[in-house]
């Protein structure tokens, strides 16, 4: 696979270096006559591409780009442009002219003078050559332009910020999620640093995880609102009784009242997260009201509730089974387009949300397992290559059930499957989606227990 851009003097490497400035390769189309346009845009002699030929997207208009999903790709039909990029150190004009232009201008000799003090030596700025200020001139030039893009990407940083913290305690009131003693407790927090909501590296700090588990204890419902409606980095609540119970974090109940104990209060946190971790019998899934129904399962297929509300009414489900077969009877009657859209839903192995913990619980736990949050360099970038290689080819990423494999099988399996057919591989990949829904649900539901109506 190439690793650079196949533009004349064009030094850009498919790197993370490259990555972080907001470069992304395009390999050249398929369709002849475009390749064949691609390849006069070049601009190299005798010049002809093949299946891994790539620009970089400095060569293409910024209209040439749909950012609309997961993926930056080129609209249907663009062609690139200023794909000739004329070497930095050009040789010196040679004409008599130019010559001239170089030479010192004459001067009268200087007039007799007393002799002074001998000065120190000092370079000048002004006594560079055209070329030595043209390259500084350059650099300049450039770190300013770098520095305006910082600045507005910093302003917009701000802005969505300041927009998230004002509708913060508007949303949750509307969702009645707020109540006055929630509020209250809120409060104590208001002046709270911005730091302990932004995850610098791989791992928590523990200011962070004390902060957690004290905000989940005073409102798990609005812990779970800002974390998976308004995507703040905070963890997962069984990491949190994971830290709990290991001795990582604990809670700062100097707010909470007098009468209640700071271990009475630990181990009644810890029994809740115990209780909430049970799974249900089936008589209890049939007697969930629509809306818990909904939230319960709304995520044994990644990020589509749809699924779950449209099952619902066919309760009461005579065991396990019954339920998970109603849901592969709905994914099964989609159409193309709609089995297309659910596995769009699902995330990219090893991507960066799953460094960043924005991942949803289901998915993190099941790439955890597999190893994913824990590549080597060489494995991340490999990984990140076979999911751009198969997004491009499918236009979804690739979907698999971690759980019943291993990371070694999961490469290969995405070196063989990036090679079927459209329709068989999105076939296979809806299949993968019914395993994972088959082990979410008896992580949710008991499988020993007779239903009761």
């Amino acid at each position: 696979m190439p690793h650079s851009c196949s533009s004349l003097n064009c030094t850009n490497r498919f790197t993370a270096e490259t990555r972080t400035r907001g470069i992304t390769f395009h390999r050249f189309p398929k369709d002849r006559v475009l390749r064949r346009r691609w390849e006069k845009a070049v601009r190299r002699g005798g010049f002809n591409s093949n299946t891994s030929t790539m620009l970089c997207s400095e060569h293409f208009r910024p209209e040439d780009f749909d950012r609309t999903g997961q993926t930056v790709r080129l609209r249907v039909g663009t062609v690139p442009v200023c794909c000739y990029k004329p070497p930095d150190n050009t040789a010196p004009r040679m004409s008599q002219t130019s010559q001239k232009a170089r030479e010192p201008l004459p001067v009268e000799p200087p007039q007799p003078a007393p002799t002074p003090a001998p000065l120190p030596t000092v370079d000048h700025a002004y006594a560079s050559t055209p070329n030595e200020l043209r390259v500084k001139l350059t650099e300049a030039l450039a770190r300013v332009e770098s520095l305006e893009r910082e600045k507005r990407n910093a302003r917009d940083r701000e802005r969505r910020v300041r927009n998230t913290v004002s509708c913060l305690l508007e949303d949750l009131e509307v969702k009645k999620i707020l109540n006055d003693e929630l509020k209250e407790r809120l409060d104590i927090y208001s002046d709270l640093p911005v730091h302990l909501l932004s995850k610098q590296s791989h791992q928590y700090t523990k200011e962070q995880k004390d902060f957690a588990v004290t905000l989940h204890f005073h409102g798990p419902k609005a812990y779970s609102y800002l974390r998976e409606c308004l995507h703040i980095n905070l963890p997962h609540p069984h990491t949190l009784q994971k830290w709990v119970s290991s001795g990582q974090a604990k809670l700062d109940l100097n707010k909470t009242p007098d009468s209640l104990r700071q271990e009475d209060a630990a181990a009644k946190y810890l029994g809740h997260q115990a209780a909430a971790n049970d799974n249900m019998e089936l008589s209890q899934v049939n007697a969930l009201p629509y809306e818990e129904f909904v939230n319960v399962f709304g995520n044994v297929v990644e990020k589509c509730p749809i699924v779950a509300a449209a099952v619902s009414s066919q309760r009461p489900f005579a065991d396990l089974d019954a339920l998970e077969a109603a849901i592969c009877d709905f994914v099964d009657a989609l159409s193309d387009s709609g089995k297309e859209g659910i596995l769009r839903c699902h995330p990219d192995l090893a991507c960066h949300d799953l460094q960043a913990g924005t991942l949803t619980g289901e998915s993190m736990s099941e790439q955890a397992g597999a190893g994913f949050d824990v590549l080597g360099v060489e494995e991340a970038y490999t990984m990140s290559c076979l999911n751009e290689e198969y997004k491009e080819r499918f236009g979804f990423p690739f979907v698999i059930c971690t759980r019943m494999s291993d990371k070694a099988r999961i490469f290969q399996e995405m070196r063989n499957r990036v090679a079927n057919g459209f329709t068989e591989e999105r076939e296979h990949a809806i299949e993968e989606v019914k395993k994972i829904c088959h082990l979410r649900l008896r992580d949710l539901v008991r499988t020993d227990d007779a239903a009761q109506f």
